[in-house]
């Protein structure tokens, strides 16, 4: 969302109804709240703006609800409800990795570059990808641990490296573009903060599978499991706040949800941005 507090936005509408078989051309002006058109975007320090703004629609509810199903699905399993056992309950996902995962994100992430907000056009294609490259892992299909299978396939320490390592990096990514939130909300500070957690606890229960003896080890790794999905629940909850917060604004819905904005509060724009937020 964008640094503009106290700044109205105004929206070029062409009319095009006719008169006597000609266009009348009129232009009207629609004149939103600051705080209004703050919610409908996650892109700091600008809105968005040029011709592509005005002839596109907002592709930051498809990201969102992209990556929400199979993120809640997922911490649902590793905090083992319902009977789930993780990481065999996860295989079942896969569809859901492929499609709303990879392919939803990946396009919303187009759709954001096409707009010109960088920062989450880079959100929704990494995460996007890790989606489709978890698919792949545990697609059946493509039998990722068959070369490993001398050294203890899925349970050997080779495996399992390959995978924990993975997921420090992914921690080290979720940290880097949580630092990116705090220009923008507090719930998007709150997602980003479980998702570090949730990468560093998955990670943790990677290299502890090839250790485990007994049957105090496996309750340890599902343990480690377990704290994960309880970090992710805080983007299970305030994922789908934000989510509910973006279709009421897309769709007009009265909507007194606070947005709990950070763009004015962290690193304030200097007043030259916000001149040029005002040419916008």
């Amino acid at each position: 969302m964008s640094g503009t507090e106290g700044i109205d936005h105004k929206m070029e509408i062409v009319d095009s109804n006719h008169s006597n078989g000609a266009p009348l051309g009129r232009q009207v002006t629609v004149t939103m709240a600051a705080d209004h058109y703050e919610r409908m975007f996650f892109q700091p320090n600008k809105p968005l703006a040029g011709d592509y703004a005005k002839r596109f629609g907002n592709p930051t509810l498809l990201g969102l609800i992209s990556f929400l199903v199979p993120y809640t699905s997922t911490i649902f399993i590793l905090i083992g409800w319902g009977g789930a056992v993780p990481p065999t309950s996860l295989v079942g996902l896969s569809g859901d990795y492929y499609f709303f995962g990879a392919m939803g994100m990946v396009l919303a992430g187009i759709a954001e570059f096409i707009l010109g907000n960088t920062y989450p056009f880079a959100v929704f294609v990494i995460y996007g990808v890790h989606w489709g490259s978890l698919a792949y892992t545990q697609d059946p299909i493509h039998k990722t641990t068959e070369p490993f299978a001398e050294a203890g396939g899925a349970a050997g320490a080779e495996y399992n490296s390959s995978q924990g390592f993975h997921n420090v990096t992914m921690c080290l990514v979720s940290f880097v573009l949580l630092i990116g939130t705090l220009r923008i909300n507090i719930p998007f500070v709150l997602v980003f903060i479980g998702l570090v957690f949730l990468f560093a606890f998955i990670a943790a229960a990677d290299f502890a599978v090839p250790h485990a003896k007994t049957a105090a080890d496996l309750e340890h790794i599902g343990m480690l499991l377990r704290i994960g999905g309880g970090f992710g629940m805080l983007g299970v909850i305030f994922g789908w706040y934000l989510a509910v917060l973006t279709v009421m604004e897309a769709v007009g819905l009265p909507n007194v949800l606070p947005v709990f904005d950070l763009s004015t509060k962290v690193f304030p724009a200097r007043e030259k941005d916000k001149d040029i937020s005002k040419q916008v």
